[in-house]
C-alpha cells in the first residue's frame, strides 16, 4: 500500500516540515519512513554542497554517510541514527537555507524525475547505492581540500534516485560516483606523491 509521504515530492515534505518551529532530524526522517534512506542522504549532501565548510563538518558527515552505507548493505529496512543525530535541532540558519536553496534546487530537479525503470530488483539497487555511497563517505574523511562539493552532489543524485525510485537517475549517480572516486584516489596519489618529495628534500 502506498502512503501519502511516498506520493508527495521531496520538496513538498520538506517545505510543509518547515512549518514548525522546532524540527528535529528525527522527526524529519520519520515523515517518509521506508524511503528514509534516500531522505537522509539528500538532507545531509545539501549543506556539504557549500564549498567551504567548518572545519570538521565534511568528515562528520562523511561519517553519517558510512553509517547509513554499512545499514543499507546488511539490509536495514529503515535508516537507524544515533540519538545524538535524530535530537539535533536544525539551526535557523539551516531552515531558511533549505528555504531558499534547498527547496528551489529540489524542485528543478524533480521537474526530471519520477518513479521508472524498476527492473532492478531494490535490494541490488540498495547495495549499489551503499557501496557507492561508502566511498564517497571515505572520501569526505580524506584531507583533498576543496573536495567536498562534488561528492555532496553526487550523493544528492543518488538520493533523489533512492527516494522516486528513479533507475535513471540512480545509474547515472553511479557513473558519477565512480568518475569522483576515481578523481579522488588520483588526487590522493597526487598528495602521496608530494609528501614523499617533500620528505626526500628535507633529508
Amino acid at each position: 500500500m502506498t502512503t501519502s509521504s511516498e506520493r508527495e515530492p521531496l520538496s513538498a515534505i520538506i517545505a510543509e516540515t518547515l512549518g514548525s518551529q522546532v524540527i528535529t532530524v528525527g522527526e524529519v526522517a520519520d515523515r517518509v519512513a521506508q524511503r528514509g534512506f534516500g531522505f537522509i542522504m539528500i538532507v545531509l549532501a545539501l549543506p556539504t554542497m557549500i564549498p567551504v565548510l567548518p572545519p570538521g563538518s565534511a568528515a562528520f558527515i562523511g561519517l553519517l554517510y558510512i553509517l547509513l552505507a554499512v545499514q543499507m548493505l546488511i539490509g536495514m529496512r529503515e535508516p537507524w541514527l544515533p540519538a545524538r543525530v535524530r535530537n539535533y535541532r536544525l539551526t535557523s540558519g539551516t531552515m531558511q537555507m533549505l528555504r531558499e536553496r534547498g527547496i528551489p534546487l529540489l524542485r528543478r530537479m524533480e521537474r526530471l524525475t519520477r518513479q521508472r525503470g524498476q527492473w532492478v530488483p531494490d535490494a541490488i539497487t540498495t547495495r549499489a547505492v551503499a557501496v557507492a555511497v561508502l566511498l564517497l563517505g571515505i572520501i569526505l574523511l580524506s584531507p583533498i581540500p576543496f573536495f567536498n562539493t562534488i561528492p555532496a552532489l553526487t550523493v544528492l543524485i543518488l538520493g533523489i534516485g533512492l527516494f522516486n525510485r528513479d533507475t535513471l537517475f540512480l545509474v547515472g549517480g553511479l557513473v558519477v560516483s565512480a568518475v569522483v572516486i576515481g578523481v579522488a584516489v588520483a588526487g590522493a596519489d597526487t598528495l602521496i606523491t608530494l609528501a614523499e618529495r617533500l620528505v626526500r628534500q628535507r633529508r
